[in-house]
């Protein structure tokens, strides 16, 4: 009966220091702030790059510009 209570006793620490331990681990966090980062430089990819964005306002811009110019200097 001793055997079995020493037993079910040592189990149960190992329980316990397994829950204690899954509390402490902390590499779950570093996979959260990885994905909070991660989804702040898509916002600001998607801002850039998107439709209506810098970029696209940039480039039609310049292409504007160039067509304006070889149109002109083909009339002239």
């Amino acid at each position: 009966m001793n055997e079995l209570l020493i037993k079910a006793y040592v189990k149960g620490l190992n329980g316990a220091e397994r829950v204690h331990n899954y509390f402490k681990d902390e590499r779950g966090v570093t996979a959260v702030e990885y994905a909070i980062v991660l989804a702040g430089v898509a916002a600001v990819v998607a801002v850039i790059f998107g439709r209506g964005g810098t970029v696209e306002n940039l480039l039609k811009s310049i292409f504007s510009t160039v067509s304006e110019q070889v149109m002109s200097s083909i009339t002239s």
